[in-house]
């Protein structure tokens, strides 16, 4: 199954090509031509330092390979180096089509088998502290076209920025009510059904998505470990009185409204920047065919705690 269209296995090589070498102004300039691709913001992800050490994974990764791919004492082959991808992409919480799809790609763009892994691990990054360095990136974009592939359902979500609404007066908790002012100056997002808000900001290419980027930061990368995230739900599309979307079940429960979240999610929305009644993290938000349509309100700011933390000294 080739799971990259043309245009895309173009987007794919020239992500790769940065991750090998420091970006040119060219290439810079190159990507700025298709700023709705995801691989468009790639460039700007690679630090010196990953580039560094992605080159070395490459050209070590022969012999790496070399080693592990050898034959055990009952005479059985070892794991090829596809298997041996294949099962650190899966360590990463990846699914096996998404994984297959990681793979296919590299390979379509001239990454030999033996490269693979060295690669792959190149583009995780430090995956064990939240610093990828490309990899998600590209799994999106398998994800996307999977998703395509698949016939999931195309779903339209309006965005408001803040000019469009405010916070009036203080429920019972203390938290803002917003009252919408005027839908002008909202726009529009197509997305696939299943993915989740902050994803939309992070990886989507569709028209608008850049510029739902400029409110979103999603510094976490989508493990509630943060507010940066933080939107705010119309409230003719909130219900109070439904649960948390993790407990919510049972076929009876109606799914065209978003519920109130987990204990876990609220003590993020405590740290967010003016949290409303409706406000929620994007992150656990995910679109269903129920939720087509919806409105979600943009704050005016947002706060990350990272700002604060003094690295230096």
């Amino acid at each position: 199954t080739t799971y990259a269209a043309p245009h895309r296995r173009r987007l794919i090589s020239a992500a790769l090509a940065s991750v090998l070498q420091p970006p040119s102004s060219q290439s810079i300039s190159s990507a700025a031509k298709c700023n709705t691709s995801l691989f468009a913001r790639s460039p700007s992800s690679f630090m010196p330092t990953e580039l560094v050490r992605n080159t070395a994974f490459i050209n070590t990764s022969n012999n790496f390979n070399r080693r592990r791919f050898s034959v055990s004492k009952d005479g059985s082959s070892a794991q090829s180096p596809t298997q041996q991808t294949t099962a650190f992409l899966l360590s990463l919480g990846y699914s096996n089509a998404v994984s297959k799809g990681i793979i296919d790609a590299l390979i379509q763009n001239g990454i030999p088998h033996s490269s693979l892994l060295g690669m792959v691990k190149g583009l995780a990054g430090r995956y064990e502290v939240g610093e990828d360095a490309g990899l998600e990136t590209l799994a999106a974009s398998v994800k996307t076209e999977l998703e395509t592939m698949q016939g999931k359902e195309q779903l339209k979500v309006w965005f408001l920025p803040s000019t469009g609404w405010s916070s009036e007066g203080e429920d019972d908790d203390g938290f803002g009510i917003p009252t919408i002012h005027s839908m002008d100056r909202a726009f529009p997002v197509q997305v696939h059904e299943g993915t989740n808000l902050a994803d939309i900001a992070r990886f989507g290419t569709s028209e608008n998505c850049d510029v739902l980027r400029e409110y979103l930061e999603c510094a976490c990368n989508g493990i509630m470990a943060c507010s940066t995230c933080h939107v705010v739900v119309h409230p003719e599309w909130f219900d109070s009185t439904k649960p948390s979307d993790e407990k919510v079940s049972a076929s009876g429960v109606d799914q065209s409204k978003i519920g109130t979240p987990t204990e876990a999610e609220q003590d993020m929305l405590d740290l967010a920047y003016e949290p409303q009644s409706t406000s929620r993290l994007g992150c656990q938000i995910t679109l269903t065919k129920a939720l087509d349509g919806l409105v979600i309100l943009l704050p005016e700011g947002s706060n990350n705690l990272m700002d604060d933390i003094p690295f230096d000294g």
